[in-house]
């Protein structure tokens, strides 16, 4: 499996091919990496479907418009996490048989 980090370079250029050479903007924290970029005004539906199946690579995805009029897209991988193996578990304490039981009388 590939790394975070290459994968999001993959994204990144799929991002930025699909919206014909944009550049993209790669932001990363301890458990994921964002990828954005800007929106042209208009987008030809070979573009808008790839940057459709771009924006689908990822585990989260999003558009942002702000007030300035620029819209935004972004998407974003998870990082692989190491998680912290679980401690030692400590035996339990040897159960002691139990006698067997007389049998009743009536």
């Amino acid at each position: 499996m590939c790394s975070a980090e290459t994968q999001a370079a993959a994204l990144a250029a799929l991002l930025s091919a699909a919206l014909g050479g944009a550049e993209t903007r790669i932001e990363a924290t301890c458990d994921r990496i964002r990828i954005e970029a800007d929106l042209p005004g208009e987008l030809a539906a070979a573009a808008h479907a790839a940057l459709l199946g771009a924006l689908a690579s990822g585990a989260r995805y999003g558009h942002e418009r702000v007030s300035s009029g620029s819209e935004t897209v972004w998407v974003e991988i998870d990082k692989d996490v190491p998680q912290q193996p679980d401690p030692p578990r400590t035996p339990r304490a040897p159960r002691t048989p139990r006698t067997p039981r007389a049998p009743r009388s009536k």
